[in-house]
């Protein structure tokens, strides 16, 4: 499937085999880390937004890509240790879950067009989809949350009162097990282990901000993922998304409280982004969305 995905001509077969590597069940697809390693370098490779099939450039294949890349992520898992177990199925470690993050935010600038319009989109729509699946994945997985104590906690009170993350500046300065021990008290179960902190805040910029950005898209199919995507991102407590900026205004600015809002529809979506625009952090990629 690789090597076809890699080297085919024929676009019906890229197509197909791109989306078939999605589907491929977890003891085939990762018995060990360097076939788990190829199929994800191959994914990511289909899905750049430069990627040629025959000489061309062909947007159901780099769509078909990002796809599956979302599907082998939820089917393998991630590693929840920062070091590597011994089982039959090799999870998906942090190198590799940043890889991933990468490829996605990539995709998410895919603007290309042809003769049916804005192509690029199909691969936007899919990134969005797969940037929320895998940002669930990851802090579901991370070791440094409260929630991987198996304590039940609300979406607000996590962050306000229960844990207090280790800053950007720290995890610079120090080891991640040594930064992110401040939250080690809160978790009595994580004692004597290795913590492992996979999603940060540069990563949660990166993804609001392109999201953000496809919200001041002007095709009505766009703006809907991405309105959808940051509410259910936003508002959902299992898990919550941590490291949000901003959050009680982003929160307030979108009227995320009022749930069940028609994001494609332009009166409505424009008027709330433009409360946004007023957040430095999201000033740039709010602005860009809205002129491309």
């Amino acid at each position: 499937y690789i090597s076809i995905v890699r080297t085919e001509d024929n676009p019906a077969a890229t197509r197909g085999f791109s989306l078939a590597l999605g589907y491929i069940p977890a003891k085939l697809l990762a018995p060990n880390s360097q076939v788990l390693g190829s199929v994800l370098g191959c994914l990511c490779g289909a899905s750049r937004k430069d990627s040629l099939v025959g000489g061309e450039g062909d947007a159901e294949t780099r769509r078909n890509a990002i796809v599956s890349l979302a599907r082998v992520c939820k089917t393998v898992g991630i590693n929840k240790n920062a070091i590597p177990i011994t089982s039959p199925i090799h999870h998906l470690s942090k190198d590799q879950t940043d890889l991933v993050f990468s490829s996605l935010l990539a995709s998410m600038e895919d603007y290309n067009t042809d003769r049916r319009g804005d192509v690029g989109s199909w691969s936007r729509i899919a990134a969005i989809d797969g940037l929320e699946a895998l940002a669930n994945l990851t802090i579901k997985a991370s070791t440094a949350f409260l929630h991987s104590s198996g304590q039940g906690v609300s979406g607000l009170n996590y962050f306000t009162e229960a844990i207090v993350p280790p800053s950007f500046e720290k995890r610079l300065d120090f080891p991640v097990t040594d930064a992110a021990a401040e939250v080690q008290p809160r978790s009595k179960k994580n004692d004597g282990k290795c913590i492992n902190l996979l999603f940060d805040e540069q990563l949660c910029c990166s993804i609001l901000s392109a999201l953000l950005k496809q919200l001041g898209e002007k095709l009505d199919a766009v703006r809907c993922k991405a309105g959808e995507c940051l509410e259910r991102l936003l508002t959902n407590d299992n898990p919550p998304l941590p490291f949000v900026p901003y959050r009680h205004t982003l929160i307030q600015a979108l009227a995320l409280n009022e749930r069940g809002k028609n994001w494609a529809d332009p009166t409505l979506t424009f008027p709330l982004l433009m409360k946004v625009v007023n957040i430095d952090d999201f000033t740039k990629p709010i602005l860009s969305g809205v002129v491309i």
